[in-house]
């Protein structure tokens, strides 16, 4: 089965998954040969009394759109549900014996993406058919320079690494769910190439030399 990622991207009326609604997702499917399969998008409806003001404005909220364009939440994650499952190559074994495959998901900043989304699937009582362990381009940047005598970025947000790998991005996109989530997807093919080219020496004779004594 030819292996996939899921880069997603999450845009949030707060900080806790508890407490605050998701006003946008979108989703991002991909071979690991970096060609885009297909994309999902949508705008969620939600209880602005719930949302951070300061939140509303970062993110593009705009009263007018939504009340056209936003979906209720539990059919968007069912169809969000079905997305994943046309692009899940994850092998599991139920509890039962059985075989079954999950999607593997991919964020930036997955620590903050990772439970707003398993969070809102465990309230809304929906299948999340992916794997619980969200990969994340800022821990594969945080990798590159830790294993790398180069500069690293003033920060790891995705703005900044975007334009220190020369990947395109638009700031008026910034805190839109799919423009980052396209930002997500060509940080990580920049940072896979740049793992691709760097040589991996032999850990064998290092740590013989490490553990002998004279």
């Amino acid at each position: 089965m030819e292996q996939r990622l899921v880069f997603f991207d999450l845009e949030t009326g707060g900080l806790n998954p508890q407490r605050h609604p998701i006003l946008q997702l979108a989703a991002i499917a991909i071979n690991l040969a970096g060609e885009v399969l297909e994309a999902f998008e949508v705008k969620l409806k939600f209880n602005p009394k719930k949302a951070n003001a300061h939140s509303l404005r970062k993110n593009h909220y705009h009263p007018g759109v939504w009340a056209q364009e936003a979906r209720e939440g539990r059919a968007a994650a069912k169809d969000f549900s079905t997305f994943l499952k046309r692009h899940a190559t994850v092998p599991q074994l139920s509890t039962q014996g059985k075989s079954f495959y999950v999607a593997q998901l991919v964020a930036h900043n997955a620590a903050f993406d990772g439970p707003f989304l398993t969070t809102w699937f465990d309230k809304l009582g929906v299948y999340l058919p992916a794997r619980r362990q969200v990969l994340c381009t800022l821990q594969m940047a945080l990798w590159h320079y830790a294993l790398s005598a180069a500069k690293p970025p003033t920060n790891y947000q995705l703005a900044t690494l975007c334009a220190h790998f020369g990947v395109s991005f638009h700031a008026a996109a910034a805190h839109e769910a799919l423009g980052d989530v396209i930002a997500t997807v060509q940080l990580f093919r920049a940072l896979n190439r740049l793992a691709n080219a760097r040589p991996v020496s032999p850990l064998g004779e290092e740590v013989v030399t490490a553990l002998s004594f004279e």
